[in-house]
């Protein structure tokens, strides 16, 4: 009652209260007494130039405003990011080739050439392995026995072992005979 002003509802009579205040509303957003087709269009277009006035500080909207604005405001953030007053074509493509150089050579300790991050991955994997397991030779399976080794606490692991820890670490040692 109170949203369409009727005692009695109607199917439809939602929809058509919602109807009649958005065309009053865009209506209005025109300085119009009477919504004609088209005029939400307007409304939105008068809304975009607007704004991009705003952006821009201009009066008055030309076509292109907005698209001059935002190709400006990208390359002052592309000089910015690279450091510089003023953009110039290629900056960018500079400026991350040579945050990458940097960050390659961080990581393998100079400057790069082909196969450089592969090659540091393998030593310092390896390194990695001989840490953990203590043995300058790898042998297959030896970081699996350190594991289990660590878990158990059993240099040699025998079958049962990882669960003889487990059930243990849960359920306490059992005894023998149920005493």
């Amino acid at each position: 009652r109170d949203f369409t002003g009727k005692e009695d509802y109607k199917i439809g009579d939602v929809s058509k209260e919602l109807d009649s205040r958005i065309k009053d509303e865009i209506a209005q957003m025109n300085g119009k007494e009477e919504y004609e087709l088209g005029d939400l269009s307007s409304a939105l277009d008068q809304m975009a130039k607007d704004l991009t006035c705003e952006m821009t500080g201009k009066d008055d909207y030309e076509f292109g405003d907005l698209s001059i604005e935002i190709d400006n405001r990208v390359k002052t953030s592309i000089a910015d990011f690279c450091g510089k007053e003023t953009y110039e074509f290629g900056d960018l493509s500079r400026e991350v080739d040579k945050r990458v150089n940097g960050a390659i050579e961080e990581f393998t300790g100079k400057e790069y050439e082909f196969g450089d991050i592969t090659k540091e991955l393998e030593n310092r994997r390896q390194e990695w392995v001989k840490k953990f397991t203590g043995k300058d030779d790898y042998e297959f399976g030896d970081i699996t026995k350190k594991a289990l080794s660590s878990i158990t606490g059993k240099d040699d692991y025998q079958f049962g072992d990882l669960s003889k820890k487990v059930m243990g670490d849960l359920f306490g040692k059992r005894k023998r005979g149920g005493k």
